[in-house]
């Protein structure tokens, strides 16, 4: 049993002041087998604590259906961090953003009656409350109550950021959660960030904690700074940029947060890791490296070495910091501060230039030191210990891609059918006078919904407009059977309201005069993480697939439609042991490039791979969806990346891969392996499987 308690200036763990260096890993974005390697690293990169939140929506994908198995398996997850000394912050939110399907709600909570989230709302808190009390029964022994690694714990997430949607109800729903979190007694403290109520510690988010200190010591004079969120870099969504924050940004982020008083970090993300299966959010790439000290795969990078080094420094010097008062800045230039702690031999002062950019020259007890910008230098008795902007040469690591030539058999081919040559067992019989939107019918379990009807264009009307005027996120439109049409951009992360303009799509066709069959099939990609990419709307009101007005030529299409949710592949599950069960097709000549089409391919595991990470190069293919061994890998897009800014985000934070595919690469789990792998894909718009490859992720 441990005692974890706190001050004004830190984090008490047994009576004694702790630096909180920590670094977010989220379990289910790994594979188990990653775990034990990963703990590791963090004990060596001089880490004290992990963070991760908790999935509801992976947990309890079905109401009452609880799952806590292989990646899911959190309770063993913090048995690990045990195993290794390190603490860990649990997020419980349930509402945790973090860039994953529904910011964490499960798809089901939409459908509750009388639902409103996140808001003193009768229905949504009971829910809640079931689901909060289960998973802190589930862990108790992991608190550090009971003698567990779990020393904080957060209810809620970012409040601050939707608060003014809800007012005083929304104020009434955060006091609610944080007094649902005392009532659990759990006897550690609870947390929350960018947004918080009585009993409760309010942390940080941001790129450099150092601007928000002074606001929050003002705020909360009785808590210590505690930094929960520091961004490493930024996500990546489909068609945007690759993200990517330098190591001496970072490091210079953390230290002058320390410097002005902060005891607690946490990287976000120290590890990102993958959306495996359908469970990233809307846009998301299967990808979440987020240029993390681990990458993707858990292997150390150069941001990793550098921080280290600086972990190693901080550590050693925590005792000093820590029985001070944060120190009082001292301006020496103007954006150039020193901050002081101790006197004589123990005496810490770090030196902080804060221009962007360019080098500035300042003096101190009679020495002259020159500061590279955005830097921080930290000198002990007057000596320099560490040097933010200095990365040393052996903390240099590169990685790259490199193929296993001729791996692959020869791929087969299934096509997926249209609608209307759906087996007679598997035809819908939803009909419809107007669309309705899918998330009705595929409860969030497939990306993918037909609509389907039949129009008459007339002699004088051959080329002419089709108006989709409620739709979401890509169409793909098929007029008799042939695919003449998709969404021609990706849609914006942040879309407004529903009747803004943003859930409307046109397209141009020209038809021969008759009757034609229209197939629409809708690609969701992702449900929202939170009520700004709604225009603020209620979270509840997502939406997805096809459901308001279609017109043809002006003319409202408002006969009898079809839906039909899924797909057959989908429904047969082509993609695991009874996809060998289908006629596939060796020929495929006559499938490449051509839409709706499952393609499949074999390959033996590398001898020489057992540890190295395998990945697949997806060049040559389009969009879709990828298994390994009847396990989503998750969704892939080839689409070209644009030169977009998708947050306020610093200077520091640098945008690469304009014109090349924002993923192009993704993870083969090793624990997922087999001696004889198995590989399926499903492509919407149609692709070239010959360049696809196997390749090893090498330090080069």
């Amino acid at each position: 049993m441990r005692k974890i308690s706190y001050d004004h200036r830190a984090i008490t763990i047994d009576g004694a002041r702790t630096l909180i260096l920590s670094g977010t890993i989220h379990y289910p974005r790994s594979t188990p087998a990653m775990w034990p390697a990963m703990m590791e690293r963090c004990q060596q990169a001089g880490l004290n604590t992990i963070e991760t939140y908790v999935f509801w929506n992976l947990h309890e994908r079905q109401r009452n259906v609880f799952d806590f198995s292989g990646r899911l398996d959190i309770l063993r997850f913090c048995e690990l961090a045990q195993q290794y000394g390190l603490n860990v912050i649990l997020r419980i939110g349930p509402y945790i953003c973090a860039e994953i399907n529904y910011g964490g709600f499960p798809a089901w909570l939409r459908d509750v009656p009388g639902m409103q989230m996140r808001t003193y709302n009768e229905p949504f808190m009971r829910e809640m409350e079931r689901w909060v009390r289960y998973v802190t029964d589930y862990l108790r022994p992991m608190f550090a109550s009971n003698g567990g690694p779990i020393i904080l714990a957060q209810m809620e997430n970012e409040y601050g950021n939707i608060a003014k949607n809800y007012g005083e109800a929304g104020q009434k729903y955060l006091q609610w959660a944080g007094d649902l979190g005392q009532s659990l007694n759990l006897n550690i403290p609870w947390i929350m960030c960018v947004g918080g109520t009585n009993g409760v510690i309010e942390t940080i988010n941001t790129f450099y904690g150092h601007q928000e200190i002074a606001r929050h010591f003002e705020a909360h004079p009785n808590q210590p700074a505690l930094w929960t969120e520091a961004w490493v870099s930024w996500y990546n969504t489909w068609g945007g940029p690759v993200h990517q924050r330098s190591p001496e940004d970072m490091a210079y982020a953390i230290l002058r947060f320390v410097a002005a008083g902060g005891t607690g970090v946490d990287y976000y993300m120290w590890h990102g890791g993958t959306n495996f299966g359908r469970e990233a959010m809307y846009l998301q790439t299967t990808g979440y490296e987020f240029d993390a000290p681990l990458d993707e795969f858990g292997l150390p990078t150069t941001k990793y070495n550098h921080v280290t080094r600086l972990h190693n420094v901080l550590q050693e010097y925590a005792p000093i910091l820590l029985q001070h008062e944060p120190a009082a800045a001292q301006k020496l230039g103007p954006q150039q501060w020193i901050y002081s702690y101790g006197q004589g031999d123990k005496q810490l002062a770090f030196l902080c230039n804060d221009m962007e950019e360019g080098t500035a020259q300042i003096k101190w007890e009679n020495q002259t030191y020159n500061l590279a910008g955005r830097s921080v230098v930290l000198l002990a008795g007057g000596h320099e210990v560490f040097n933010t902007n200095q990365v040393a040469p052996d903390a240099l690591i590169k990685r790259s891609h490199q193929p296993v030539v001729g791996l692959l058999s020869s791929f087969e081919w299934w096509p997926e059918p249209l609608p209307q040559n759906w087996p007679t067992g598997m035809q819908s019989s939803t009909k419809v006078a107007q669309p309705v939107e899918q998330l009705q019918f595929t409860h969030d379990e497939s990306d993918y919904c037909w609509y389907s009807t039949q129009f008459t264009t007339g002699q004088a009307v051959r080329k002419a407009r089709l108006v989709l005027d409620g739709v979401a996120d890509i169409a793909h439109i098929l007029v008799d059977g042939k695919l003449i049409a998709t969404t021609p951009t990706v849609p914006l992360e942040e879309r407004g309201l529903f009747d803004g303009g943003n859930f409307s799509q046109s397209f141009e066709l020209e038809l021969e005069p008759g009757a034609h069959q229209l197939s629409i099939l809708c690609a969701a990609l992702g449900l929202i993480k939170g009520d700004w990419m709604l225009g603020q709307q209620n979270q509840v009101a997502e939406r997805k697939g096809l459901w308001g007005r279609v017109t043809w030529a002006g003319q409202p299409l408002e006969n009898s439609w079809t839906i039909q949710p899924g797909l057959v592949g989908e429904q047969a599950a082509i993609y695991q042991r009874a996809g060998s069960l289908a006629q596939w097709h060796g020929d495929t000549t006559t499938a490449t490039n051509q839409p709706l089409c499952w393609w499949r391919t074999t390959f033996d595991r590398p001898t020489a791979a057992q540890d190295e990470p395998l990945i697949v190069d997806l060049q040559g293919m389009n969009k879709g969806l990828a298994w390994l061994n009847g396990q989503c890998i998750g969704r892939y897009w080839l689409t070209p990346a644009l030169d977009i800014v998708v947050h306020k985000q610093p200077v520091a934070i640098r945008r690469g891969g304009i014109g090349e595919a924002t993923q192009r690469f993704y993870h083969l789990p090793a624990e997922w392996l087999q001696a004889k792998n198995v590989v399926v894909l499903f492509e919407e718009l149609g692709g070239d499987p010959s360049n696809i490859q196997i390749c090893r992720w090498l330090q080069s």
